[in-house]
């Protein structure tokens, strides 16, 4: 839940904003290309949507290079789905590995909170 309410929206204004004013994209291409509405872009890029966490994503070098290859994969005529999701994964789990959500988590205070290491071998068959 911390991943899809905070790093995710932090990533689509991160990139957005990429695509807009770096880019010099249109909002409605850039919706078409990131599977949202031309509003919700709008929303991502002025901050109404997802502003929580960014400054903490863009202050990491791993963050910041795998940003950039998922903006470069969605700069694409064609960008390949099978390329994004992996990036998008590898993004979640930079934000666990460098405590990203430790101001958002219940279990922030606990001094040996363990949430982002169980998380990150949930499923992993570690």
């Amino acid at each position: 839940m911390l991943v899809t309410a905070h790093v995710l929206p932090a990533v689509r204004v991160i990139v957005a904003r990429n695509l807009i004013e770096i880019h010099e994209l249109k909002p409605v291409i850039v919706a078409s290309k990131m599977g949202l509405t031309p509003a919700a872009v709008t929303q991502y890029v002025s901050g109404v949507r997802g502003g929580k966490l960014v400054d903490t994503l863009q202050k990491s070098r791993k963050m910041k290079r795998i940003l950039d290859r998922l903006t470069r994969e969605l700069l694409k005529t064609q960008s390949d789905t099978y390329a994004v999701m992996p990036l998008i994964c590898e993004l979640c789990r930079i934000a666990r590995e460098e405590h990203m959500l430790c101001d958002f988590c219940d279990f922030s205070e606990a001094e040996d909170c363990d949430i982002c290491e169980r998380i990150s071998t949930h499923g992993t068959g570690r």
